[in-house]
């Protein structure tokens, strides 16, 4: 039977009835099932250098499921089985596929963002005990260069659970350009590591493994742990999120439903610039396509930061005949300053955005200056990675998050103040936005992180509250309408503002303070700060701002600016009342984008039942700017109204 295409709300529960969800029972099943599929079809290829984007480097499905058997067999042989957790520190290379999949084919992997402090990269590993690390090996003839291997050797001094580190050395990828030679025998560089820690090269180590099977007698249920991923904040200690083998497998049949399995079938190349330590990359660009038979294209270890990447952009697309990428919004700004010019991207079919809201200026521009059509689409680590989007194949209604994805229940609850279950929210009513199915995390690492996020409804059942604000249209299509974590999202990266805020809290003379995400026509958000001094104190914005960049764990993550204030607005609980901020900033990023502009507005605020508030314009002189005046708004991704 021909699989129908999802339409709308009724396409969507009628395929729920006629297709029933049947799982492989791992990712690494999912993955076989491609290789005896798809065989010697292209499944990845590298560039190592986006200036010389015509070079690569490709391996079939054939290819990539010995390395991943091979990668499997030499960690089981270093002793892991599936409650080993498996740290990855590595940038976006070919071996970070093969070490994400035999890592999950042997025990857990916890794929960790390179950039951050070590002291916080050790903080994590030290959490869930892990016993191995993949990282990078040091680069010959490179003593010049900032390696990552200098910060694995500060977080393996700081983390006395690691047993053995695992290098993978990045030479061979390019020796034959740049004349370097392999490392020496003698390893010179492993001599730093305490003597606990035994070293392995990465491919010494996997070449005598078998390629044809995986020598762990322990046969995979969909219920064993398959990866830890840190979420809510790139600073300090996120929360780590578990997922099992029964999430991953689960949220990529969901995606195929609504999207329709031709999107990313055999014959398609799916772009992967996002990063392989985030969700996004791992599923969206990498066991999705997989799945299908699809070809994925690694753009530089640095995926979209990578040097010549975006100006090279849409000669990449065209040379590979790319027909998928996914981005955030920053990303889709970005290339509106780089014309398409005479680069043939007929390929380019669908492009997805995620992780933050898209401003509705950037949506229409990027469609109108490319012919590429955007699907918005919402989802969280905690749900392995997507749960809604707009139909592929249907109504797109910009500024939603789409419909559902099918097998996974998701709905708006009314809760109380103690985050119980009061009933399901009216159509257009804003609530608590929930999702319950087999794409669903475990749960957090830490016991206590769990307390309030589950809710049990009058059927008992059981549903993951994802803590974001929204409703849900007559038609089925949900829009997010606030976020109750207060997470700032920088460009589609999760900042958690406690985080900037300990790190505040240190500095002398500080009474209050609190993070905030002002909103930006190209990141979308900015992290501001308001500080609140001591009694007599007068503040110097300057030094608090080099203490912020010397203490701050993450770029990404240190204020844009500090505005001080006399005492920050409080509940009666005595509780910082971040909306007020969050209000007080977003009226100055309005005012500040329009006189960047050249239009001189008024610019104020009004409650508003759906939203909280929405922020109201008025024009300085006659309505005849109004047309480019809202065209400059647009860029915001907020909510406004002239204010006649």
């Amino acid at each position: 039977m021909m699989k129908q295409q999802i339409k709308n709300q009724d396409d969507l529960e009628q395929y729920e009835q006629n297709f029933p969800l049947n799982l492989p029972s791992s990712t690494y099943q999912m993955l076989c099932d491609s290789e005896a599929q798809f065989g010697d079809t292209k499944a990845l290829t590298f560039v190592l250098n986006a200036t010389q984007y015509q070079n690569s480097t490709s391996y079939s499905y054939r290819n990539l499921l010995a390395y991943i058997r091979q990668t499997a067999n030499m960690l089981y042989s270093l002793g892991a089985d599936k409650d080993t957790v498996i740290g990855i520190l590595l940038p976006n290379l070919p071996e970070t596929h093969f070490c994400i999949w035999g890592g999950e084919a042997t025990g857990i992997i916890f794929p960790i963002n390179p950039l951050l402090e070590p002291s916080v990269i050790a903080g994590l590993l030290n959490e869930v005990k892990a016993t191995l690390l993949i990282t990078l090996a040091p680069l010959p003839n490179q003593d010049n260069k900032p390696q990552l291997w200098d910060k694995a050797i500060a977080v393996a001094k700081l983390t006395p659970s690691l047993q053995h580190i695992i290098g993978v050395t990045m030479a061979h990828h390019f020796a034959h350009q740049l004349n370097i030679t392999l490392p020496d025998a003698n390893r010179e560089f492993v001599k730093q590591l305490p003597e606990t820690i035994t070293y392995h090269d990465f491919y010494t180590g996997i070449a005598s493994q078998p390629k044809d099977r995986l020598i762990n007698p322990h046969t995979i249920v969909p219920e064993d742990l398959s990866s830890f991923f840190g979420t809510g904040g790139t600073t300090g200690m996120p929360k780590i999120a578990m997922r099992n083998h029964k999430n991953e497998v689960a949220n990529v049949l969901q995606a195929r439903a609504l999207f329709g399995d031709d999107m990313l079938n055999q014959g398609n190349v799916v772009l992967c610039g996002l990063p392989l330590f985030h969700v996004n990359a791992v599923m969206v660009t990498g066991l999705l396509p997989l799945s299908m038979g699809s070809e994925i294209l690694l753009v530089s270890p640095e995926g979209y930061r990578g040097d010549e990447v975006m100006a090279n952009f849409w000669a990449i697309i065209a040379h590979y005949r790319v027909s998928f990428f996914s981005g955030v919004p920053t990303l889709f700004a970005g290339l509106l300053n780089l014309p398409v010019g005479d680069h043939d991207i007929a390929s380019l079919k669908h492009c997805l955005c995620g992780a933050a809201p898209m401003p509705i200026e950037v949506f229409k521009q990027f469609e109108k200056q490319t012919g590429v059509q955007i699907i918005e689409a919402y989802g969280m680590t905690e749900g392995n990675c997507g749960s809604s989007a707009n139909p592929r194949f249907g109504e797109k209604k910009i500024g939603s998050i789409g419909l559902r994805f099918p097998y996974q229940p998701m709905q708006v609850m009314m809760l109380d103040g103690n985050g119980k279950f009061v009933r399901v929210a009216n159509t257009g009513e804003v609530g608590n936005i929930c999702i319950r199915g087999d794409n669903v995390f475990v749960g957090y690492y830490l016991a206590q992180q769990n307390q309030g996020i589950w809710v049990t409804d009058s059927d008992n059942h059981t549903w993951f509250n994802s803590g974001d604000l929204g409703y849900q249209d007559a038609d089925g299509y949900f829009f997010l309408t606030g976020r109750k974590k207060e997470l700032i999202i920088r460009g589609g990266h999760n900042i958690d503002p406690k985080m900037i805020e300990e790190v505040v809290y240190q500095y002398d003379g500080v009474a209050g303070c609190a993070a905030i995400g002002k909103p930006d026509s190209y990141t979308g958000e900015l992290p501001v700060l308001f500080v609140a001094p001591k009694p007599g104190i007068s503040l110097d914005t300057d030094k608090l701002m080099q203490f912020c960049q010397q203490n701050i764990g993450e770029k990404a993550a240190i204020p844009k600016a500090i505005y001080v204030i006399d005492a920050l607005p409080l509940t009666a609980v005595g509780k910082v009342f971040k909306p007020a901020l969050k209000r007080q900033a977003t009226v100055m990023a309005v005012s500040e984008l329009l006189l960047q502009h050249h239009i001189k507005a008024t610019v104020s605020s009004k409650d508003d039942p759906t939203y909280g508030f929405i922020v109201l314009v008025k024009l300085d002189g006659d309505a005849s700017h109004q047309p480019q005046a809202k065209t400059v708004l647009d860029q915001l991704a907020i909510h406004w109204q002239w204010d006649e």
